[in-house]
């Protein structure tokens, strides 16, 4: 089978729809990023922005996600949702869900180790202590700068409030999108 392109959605139904065709909740939502970076903040802020709920298994794992391999793979997800700025080769906040043959494709910005490893480590984590099969994706968003600290630009934050609105809407949580903790003008 060949491998998959990565999908880009612009709006949260389309969004929700994608995840909907190859997850079921919960899952684990997993924020990858460097706040002290600019947009690379984007993973942690959709974190933010998302209230718990029981289709929801909430990580914001900075730009370590190594060290949180066992609780993301433990968590009793059934899939894991990576979520980080990358460079899609795209106009900036644009966001891409990249299935998981695409992942060692993909440049993501700030952590030493690819995703596809760490996505690789944790399914091997979760078949050995639950016997499950975890699928992984990303969902990317196109950062526009990552110097400025403690800053997300313009686009990225319509891109946290998007993939936010999304994954609420595929995991079924009731209420609406929070803030972002933090999310605030360009």
């Amino acid at each position: 089978m060949p491998p998959t392109s990565p999908i880009f959605c612009d709006t949260p139904d389309a969004l929700a729809d994608a995840l909907r065709t190859r997850f079921r909740p919960p899952i684990a939502v997993v924020g990858v990023g460097n706040a002290l970076r600019g947009d690379d903040a984007f993973g942690p802020a959709v974190v933010a922005a998302l209230e718990p709920c029981p289709g929801l298994r909430l990580f914001d794992v900075q730009a370590v996600p190594e060290s949180f391999l066992v609780p993301i793979a433990s968590c009793g997800a059934s899939a894991v949702l990576f979520v980080d700025a990358a460079d899609l080769g795209a106009a900036p906040g644009r966001v891409a869900f990249v299935p998981a043959d695409r992942l060692a494709e993909v440049d993501v910005s700030t952590h030493a180790i690819s995703l596809s490893l760490v996505a690789e480590a944790i399914r091997g984590l979760a078949r050995e202590r639950t016997g499950r099969d975890l699928s992984c994706a990303l969902l990317g968003a196109q950062p526009a700068d990552l110097t400025t600290a403690d800053r997300l630009t313009a686009p990225m934050v319509s891109a946290v409030r998007l993939v936010a609105e999304a994954v609420r809407m595929f995991a079924a949580c009731p209420g609406e999108v929070g803030d972002g903790s933090g999310i605030g003008p360009a």
